[in-house]
């Protein structure tokens, strides 16, 4: 058994295999953010001096763009954030995966939505 294989009964040490996940991730909230802050830019200016949210279609739109830019925004900075226990990197990746796939599920939901109204 070599020296990195963990002994039974013991937790493999997991920084070296998340590494490599955290650039391609961090890279991609700032597209999709980027991508979702257009959006909402042009959609809230107008040419006519209405309110951009006049519909309770509206109003879902935007929260849950905004839910997604939240979510997006937490784990940005649980994925930069360099204070973690050794040990739990595993589950702290997990955690953080979570909310990367629920950001991006709700901004697609939230574009869907805007779309279909």
């Amino acid at each position: 058994m070599s020296s990195s294989e963990p002994e039974a009964g013991e937790q493999p040490h997991l920084a070296q295999d998340i590494a490599p996940y955290r650039q391609p991730m961090v890279t991609s909230i700032g597209i999709i953010m980027g991508f979702m802050f257009n959006f909402l830019a042009s959609w809230a200016v107008s040419d006519d001096d209405s309110a951009a949210l006049q519909s309770l279609g509206d109003y879902l739109v935007a929260g849950t763009i905004f839910a997604s830019l939240l979510l997006f925004t937490v784990t940005l900075y649980r994925l930069l954030d360099n204070r973690i226990t050794p040990g739990q990197e595993g589950a702290r990746y997990q955690a953080t995966f979570r909310f990367y796939l629920t950001a991006i599920a709700l901004g697609f939901a939230g574009l869907t939505i805007a779309l279909t109204l």
